[in-house]
């Protein structure tokens, strides 16, 4: 089985190695820098989910397992939607679609402040995210601080507030409506989740909540996580 994991906003594919390792058994696997980020700092725009997804596809040779955290929700979603021979399934954890009329509704203050602030905004988001600092929290807080600026404010824009993103939650049930693959999605909360049990998947899919995790669910427990791809994949 090959798995293509695909990392979130202000990340890199580093955040994967512990999954990468417990999984190794059964599957092989390919954890890329997205465009903007990590390794692939300089490459030249756009930063889009689009261009991330296309980015992705070219790499493909065989059909892929396509699991995404966060933002990377969104890129194999619409990875999955655009190259659908190139994936067997999609797993999302946290993805970042599904946003509610309250979140959108600050999105603009937000992007705002990325466009003034840049990767400082983006690390108060990883700060938001962790109740207190351990080893995973500087860890990703310090790949957000690497990530450029533009890079970040970019990508936001292009999840939330661009003309054909699929975001905010009229938008997701829409794009959503036309999954052709298994969907199995992994969340922090039951808000976000009970969303997501509003639609219609395809036969196959499932939906998890992990009560009392944070934002980066996976990372904080990889061998859960192992343990739930191996469960649903295998």
């Amino acid at each position: 089985m090959r798995i293509l994991l695909v990392h979130g906003w202000g990340a890199n594919g580093n955040a994967w190695r512990q999954i990468t390792d417990l999984v190794s058994e059964w599957s092989e696997t390919t954890a890329p820098d997205l465009r903007g980020h990590g390794t692939q700092i300089d490459a030249d725009g756009p930063y889009t989910i689009g261009a991330l997804a296309d980015d992705l596809a070219k790499m493909i040779h065989d059909p892929v397992v396509a699991v995404g955290h966060s933002m990377g929700g969104q890129v194999v979603a619409d990875l999955a939607a655009r190259y659908p021979e190139l994936v067997t399934a999609v797993v999302v954890i946290d993805p970042a679609y599904g946003a509610d009329d309250e979140e959108i509704a600050l999105a603009p203050d937000r992007l705002a402040d990325l466009r003034e602030r840049g990767s400082e905004a983006g690390a108060e988001f990883v700060d938001r995210a962790f109740p207190q600092t351990n080893e995973l929290h500087r860890e990703t807080r310090a790949a957000m601080e690497r990530t450029p600026g533009d890079v970040l404010a970019d990508l936001y824009e292009s999840m939330y507030l661009a003309p054909g993103s699929f975001g905010h939650r009229p938008a997701t049930r829409d794009f959503l409506a036309t999954a052709q693959h298994p969907f199995h999605s992994l969340y922090s909360t039951g808000r976000a989740a009970d969303f997501a049990m509003s639609l219609t998947w395809p036969a196959g899919s499932t939906i998890e909540v992990w009560p009392g995790t944070g934002h980066y669910l996976h990372q904080e427990h990889p061998d859960r996580f192992a343990q739930l791809l191996g469960d649903r994949l295998t």
